[in-house]
């Protein structure tokens, strides 16, 4: 059984709970398939009768929740010790932490907000925010009022398919299956290239003459 599909099988044994288990372990656990659960979250709601701001709410407090783990990991740990984290978690690098530094000293509030929008931006943005020990209540309402609008945008559109229900419902559900299944494959790929560039880039600072 994948991740995808373990995912899926607590999602749907633990419900609400489950819910924000899946959304907050993708934060400081990038492979765990977080946005592609989503429209599934709201096919399962509007299957069951119940209100899309049900969904919406679990999945947006498990956004919160993952993000503000990471915050505390980066503020306890400080900027040192959290760069040799980063460098053991797959499909993050170093300079993946470079990159959200520099946007977060630049934009702060709007920056964590705005790095819900991206995969893996948002999880390498709660880390600058921790080390800079942004206001942990300031922290949590950026990354609710971000993962808010972009938890709201794949619910709905799951939510919108299972209302309709009949040929609607189970063409959205076989396209959406592939494309989680793309997103796995993809996610494996990510992973392979980027720790082979890694591995050849610290081979070549340890010894410059094997990359010429």
């Amino acid at each position: 059984m994948d991740v995808t599909a373990l995912a899926l099988a607590l999602m749907e044994r633990l419900g609400g709970p489950g819910l924000l288990l899946v959304i907050a372990a993708e934060a400081p656990f990038p492979p765990v398939p977080g946005e592609v659960l989503l429209p599934f979250a709201g096919v399962a709601a509007a299957a069951e009768g119940r209100s899309v701001l049900w969904p919406l709410g679990w999945t947006t407090a498990g956004s919160v929740l993952g993000g503000c783990a990471v915050y505390g990991i980066g503020r306890a740990l400080g900027e040192a010790r959290t760069r040799a984290l980063v460098r053991r978690v797959p499909l993050l690098e170093e300079t993946d932490v470079d990159r959200a530094m520099a946007f977060f000293a630049r934009w702060g509030f709007p920056a964590v907000a705005l790095a819900r929008f991206v995969p893996m931006v948002r999880t390498v943005i709660s880390v600058p925010a921790g080390i800079e020990r942004m206001p942990l209540g300031l922290f949590a309402l950026a990354t609710g009022l971000g993962s808010g609008i972009w938890n709201a945008l794949f619910v709905g559109a799951g939510y919108l398919f299972g209302s309709a229900g009949g040929e609607a419902l189970e063409g959205f559900v076989r396209g959406y299956s592939l494309l989680v299944a793309g997103a796995g494959l993809t996610a494996v790929a990510v992973v392979t290239i980027r720790r082979g560039r890694a591995r050849r880039a610290r081979r070549d600072a340890e010894d410059p003459r094997l990359g010429r």
